[in-house]
């Protein structure tokens, strides 16, 4: 059997960053909408939702995972209804244990969608 040839000490490579690289520090991209918790951040399913809210059609448990129901139906954005109490536009009334809360408009939200009502 034959020995390999002995080489030299390896060295260790140096990788060097390529110098248009190196100067400019990454991007951070800018958010494509405003967080939830601005008024002005409501999609126009949200103000469907609360134009529902305002006409007494809908309902919540707040505790389980169904989410809002409008007309007795699941609503098709599962957390529209936690969302728009998290930011403040809509109330639960409390009911009777065994029975889902009503859900009401915020004077906030009366002020977003311009209805001549009063809270």
């Amino acid at each position: 059997m034959t020995v390999p040839a002995a080489r030299g000490p390896r060295r260790p490579a140096v990788r060097t960053p390529h110098p248009a690289l190196a100067a400019t520090p990454p991007a951070v991209p800018e958010a494509r909408r405003p967080p939830e918790d601005v008024p002005e951040a409501v999609s126009p399913r949200d103000r469907a939702i609360l134009m529902a809210v305002a006409a007494g059609r809908c309902t919540m448990n707040p505790d389980a995972a169904e989410g809002l129901l409008v007309d007795g139906r699941p609503c098709s954005d599962q957390f529209a209804g936690h969302r728009l109490v998290r930011a403040g536009l809509a109330r639960l009334i409390a009911q009777p244990p065994g029975r889902p809360c009503t859900v009401a408009l915020s004077p906030a939200a009366v002020a977003l969608l311009g209805l001549p009502i009063t809270l």
